[in-house]
This record gives structure tokens, sequence and C-alpha cells, in this order.
């Protein structure tokens, strides 16, 4: 088994954490402290699910271009700290089983918020990333995203190209569960897909979301999370190895409450989303920070 130290920036694709939320504009009358806290679980949830994705990507992308050989990589980033290990460093021998470890915590900073993770992402591979129907298999270690314990198991498999010349990846999260800091806790089963559309140069690609999700919230309330209309994800234009979201919409059902839309308005990864329930329609700015209740 060999094993490499990794300094990583934020991971090559990544979507927005919206763990923290301040609000810029309130139009025509006020959602409740409840709603508010229930839609900050949902994106964040969901959020950290797709970073995590983009690790498992960057990671197995990263060590199959230096055909699982640790000695050859030279990291691109400089910032997070955790250490990879590979049971078989080889491109030929599949299944292998990669182990991120993060330790006891390792933090790094961007837009001027901590992000801390812990313990472990295990990853078992069934080929070389770029095989049709060659799957990444995720679970999880005593692993924590400040301060929020992961569980679940995410299979990320690569469909082939579609009819659109486009990369097709479906991504399954079962018995997904996020629980808090304060023990309440989130529970989710997903299934999307992602549609790529490469370039030449990758500073111009282009990513397609649909799919759906479901599950139970903090207060054990049932809801679906359905993608309307597809969320767009392109490069940061000041963080080339980060993606963010330009548009979309996705709808998410409450079994109590009714529904509420987010619709995404930002450039990238300016983090600015809008809320809509009710006839009324809520701006709000996401930021990096620990997940924090608020109710009524």
């Amino acid at each position: 088994m060999k094993m490499r130290k990794h300094f990583s920036g934020l991971f090559f694709i990544s979507l927005l954490v919206f763990a923290g939320w301040s609000c810029t504009k309130d139009q025509d009358g006020n959602i409740s402290k409840t709603d508010i806290a229930l839609a900050k679980d949902e994106a964040y949830v969901d959020a950290v699910y797709d970073e995590l994705d983009n690790l498992a990507m960057t990671e197995v992308k990263t060590l199959d271009d230096n055909g699982y050989n640790e000695s050859a990589l030279k990291s691109t980033f400089s910032e997070v700290c955790y250490t990879v290990t590979v049971d078989h460093p080889d491109s030929t021998t599949f299944p292998k089983v990669i182990t991120i470890d993060f330790g006891d915590g390792c933090s790094t900073v961007f837009n001027g918020d901590t992000i801390t993770r812990s313990g472990q992402v295990i990853l078992t591979i069934t080929n070389r990333w770029f095989i049709p129907q060659a799957q990444h298999v995720m679970t999880f270690n005593n692993f924590y995203y400040n301060g929020a314990k992961i569980e679940g198991t995410r299979t990320i498999t690569n469909e082939g190209w579609n009819n659109k010349l486009r990369l097709q990846i479906s991504i399954e999260l079962e018995n997904g569960k996020v629980t808090f800091s304060n023990d309440t806790f989130i529970t989710r089963n997903a299934s999307h897909m992602w549609e790529w559309a490469l370039h030449m140069n990758p500073l111009n690609d282009t990513i397609f979301v649909t799919g759906s999700a479901s599950g139970k919230n903090v207060l054990g309330e049932n809801y679906t999370r359905t993608i309307t209309n597809p969320l767009v994800m392109v490069p940061c234009s000041e963080t080339p190895y980060r993606y963010g979201i330009v548009g979309g919409t996705i709808d998410v059902q409450n079994s109590v409450r009714g529904n509420f839309t987010i619709d995404y308005a930002g450039d990238g990864c300016s983090h600015e989303v809008i809320i809509k329930k009710d006839g009324n329609q809520y701006n709000y700015n996401f930021q990096f920070r620990q997940r924090k209740h608020r109710w009524n």
C-alpha cells in the first residue's frame, strides 16, 4: 500500500455549501424562521454531498492520470491537507480502494469562511474513471463536515456519451444522513444525472444537472426535492478549478408546510439564490459557515 500527502485547494469541481444565510432582500411579506431554517438544511445537505462527489472525481482522475503512482503526482492546489492511500497503486488492478483521510481535522478558508473536515472518505472504484460503466462507490468512516456527521452510500457511474456528445454521469445516494451538532438530523435518498459539455478549454465546460431527492427533515416531516429546470454549473471566474451554479430551479415539497422553490441567480460563485413561497420572494447570499438552527 502506498500513501501520499496531499495539499489541495477546495476540489476540482464543487457546488456551493449553503451553511450560513444572510438576508439581502425581503419582498412582499415575511417567511417564517422555521421555513428558512428548513430551507437552509435542504441546501446544506445537497451541497455537502455534491462537494464530496467533486472530491471523489478529482482524486480518482488525478490518481488515474498518474497510473495511481503517487511519486509522479504534483498537486495543482496548495491549501488543504489530507492523506490518500491506494490499496493497489497501479493502473491495471481493479477494483481498488482509495482512502481519503482528513485525520482529526483539516481546515481551509474560502471567501472568508473556514471549512473543517475530519474522518475518512472511502472510495471503491471498479475501473478507470473514463471507462463506460466504471463506478466510484463512496462511503464514510466517522466523517464530519464543519461539525455535521455525514453518512450514506454514494455511487457515481460513468454512463458514457449521449447523442449530444456530452458525458453523462449518474449519481445515486442511498441511506444518506446528516446529523448536526445539536443531534438533529436530515435523511436523504437521491438520484441525479450530470450532463457534462466538455470543451478543449476546460474553463468553458458546462454541466447540466437533473434529478430528485427525498427524505425527512429535522422535524420528521417528509420532503421531496425535484430539479424542475436543469441546474447549470460553470467554472468560477475567480477560481477556475471550482464550479458554481448560474441557473436552474429546484422545487421542494414539504408534507406539512407546502412547497417552496429555489432559483439560482448568481454569476457562478456569487452564492446568490432566490427563495419563493406563497407568492413571496426572498434573495439570499450564502457563505461557508457552520449550520445553526433558528426556529420561531
